[in-house]
Order: structure tokens, then sequence, then C-alpha cells
């Protein structure tokens, strides 16, 4: 029996497990406008820790796990608040530790799930930022509404989005619907595209 076969349909399986979680979570809810974000850290270097969250509408469902260790993914979700006529729109960033100790920058991921698609579209956006950015108000209408900085927006269609920074490549896409899922990948800049 091929061990290597084994070992990459069992990891595979586990990545389909979470992402079936992720859908599973989004749609139970309870609310029609909401966000689950998936992020799978593909370094070989980098981890992911102290998570904050800003929410400019609604409120974090499923808080943020606090560590996300090399080669591994958890996920979060935010929500509309009930009986509101608003979205769930914020934003979460990460401290980026090289070596488990060296801070050398923060992921910062923007969303936005209108509660009205008369007016408005799904939007995110993902940074690689200096160390130390307030993850607050001043952020969030950075990545929404400018059109500059250490961020890549993009409408939330089902597109690939991806901005690189110190070393880091941040990828990912979302969905246009009002239960929305971000899918996130972060990977050592230059590995990428050798998978």
């Amino acid at each position: 029996m091929n061990l290597a076969g084994v070992s990459i349909s069992a990891a595979l399986n586990q990545i389909s497990w979470v992402s079936s979680t992720v859908e599973q979570v989004s749609r139970s809810m309870g609310t029609w406008r909401n966000v689950s974000i998936q992020i799978i850290n593909y370094s070989d270097k980098y981890i992911l820790t102290n998570p904050r969250t800003y929410t400019y509408s609604g409120h974090c469902h499923n808080p943020p796990q606090p560590t996300i260790t090399r080669k591994k993914q958890e996920a979060c979700s935010f929500s509309k608040t009930d009986y509101a006529s608003c979205g769930s729109v914020g934003v979460l960033t990460y401290n980026i530790l090289i070596n488990e100790t060296n801070h050398v920058g923060e992921l910062a991921i923007m969303f936005s799930v209108p509660f009205s698609y008369s007016l408005y579209e799904n939007w995110f956006a993902l940074g690689i930022y200096e160390r130390g950015i307030s993850c607050d108000h001043n952020l969030f209408n950075q990545m929404y509404y400018k059109h500059s900085g250490p961020f890549r927006r993009e409408k939330g269609t089902g597109s690939f989005n991806t901005y690189s920074g110190k070393g880091v490549l941040v990828k990912g896409t979302m969905s246009a619907f009002g239960q929305s899922i971000i899918k996130v990948e972060l990977w050592d800049e230059g590995h990428a595209a050798l998978y």
C-alpha cells in the first residue's frame, strides 16, 4: 500500500470536511446575511496569532482561532444583528509571526455582506500591513473605500483575489450570496507557484 497516497487522501478528506463544515455553519446561523471565513495556512515559515475583529455592522458569531499554525486551517464567522436592517460588515486581522516570535506584519481581511442587494454588493479585501495596525473603523474605511494601500479589494463574485508583501502571499475568494463564504490561503511568497 502506498502510504504517501494514503496521507494525501486523508489530508484532502480533512480539508473537504472543514469546507463542508464552513458551509453548514454559514447556512445554520439563523440569518440571511452572514459570512464564514476559512483560513488555510500553507506556509512553511509563518504562523498567524492574536486575532482581532472589528464589526461595522453585525457581530462575531464564531470567534477566530487564537493561533493558526503551519499547515493548519481554521474558520470563524460573522453575522448580521437579529431584527436589524443591516448586513455583516467588518475586518479581521492576525499577527504574522516567523519562528513563533518575530512579528513581521499583519494579515487583514475586510468583508462586506450588505443587507440590501438593490444598492450594494459583496466585497472583500486582503492585505499585508505593518505590524501594530489597529483593527478598527479606520482600517475598515481604508480597505472598503480607498483605492490604494497594502491591500487589494475585489467584488465577492467567486473571483480570485491576491496580495503579497513581507515575504507572504495571501490568496482568496468570496461568494456572491447573503450567506457568504470567504476562503483564504496564506503562502510563503514564491512557493505558491509550485503548487
